[in-house]
């Protein structure tokens, strides 16, 4: 029952999401089956666990990105969180944050997707899924863009950015965020359209 109370909170708070159904069941390409969900509050600390075990390890984000879980909430306030669960265990898989990018200089038109996949669920492809996830998502949440912001050394989510199409690369930062041996790297930043210019969400990617 609690679950479903933070559910619907969730729901109610955040009115953009309110125009998606979920959950939703997909299957990765290894045929394994998912839901995608609206994440609870523990879904939630998962996730932030998820992103500082990635950080250790020099995979995305910084060792100083977020300092406490608090932080992390207060960086993420407003934005619209997804959960991949396994469909059998409901487990967590990966999670998808489509928050509004600091880069556009108005109210709330361009999405910049926090993705995090678990470090012992990698290999099945769900990297990939979950950034089309949030593409999806942003499209059917009404943002006209999006900026992937990522560290240059990120070349598997380069890849998928690269495989999935319709980005471009629009800048690069030399100094991006701080890595686990106290050296830092760059960023690398692309975007894509999601709506053309009479602010029609454009084809599925």
């Amino acid at each position: 029952l609690k679950p479903l109370i933070i559910k619907l909170y969730r729901m109610l708070s955040s009115p953009t999401s309110n125009v998606l159904d979920l959950p939703e069941i997909d299957t990765l390409y290894t045929g394994r089956p998912v839901v995608i969900d609206f994440m609870t509050e523990q879904e939630l600390t998962e996730t932030y666990n998820m992103i500082q075990e990635a950080a250790k390890h020099g995979e995305g984000y910084g060792i100083d990105e977020f300092n406490s879980e608090k932080e992390f909430r207060e960086e993420i306030r407003g934005s619209d969180c997804f959960v991949i669960k396994c469909a059998e265990s409901g487990t967590i898989l990966a999670g998808v944050i489509v928050a509004v990018s600091k880069f556009y200089r108005g109210h709330g038109s361009i999405a910049d997707p926090f993705v995090i996949v678990k470090r012992t669920e990698r290999k099945q492809g769900l990297g990939e899924f979950a950034m089309r996830t949030s593409i999806d998502f942003a499209k059917r949440l009404g943002y006209m863009g999006m900026y992937v912001d990522t560290f240059s050394n990120n070349t598997a989510i380069i890849k998928i950015i690269e495989k999935i199409g319709g980005f471009v690369q629009v800048g690069c930062l030399p100094v991006g965020g701080k890595l686990q041996n106290g050296n830092t790297v760059g960023s690398v930043i692309f975007y894509t359209n999601l709506s053309d210019v009479n602010n029609n969400v454009v084809n599925e990617t």
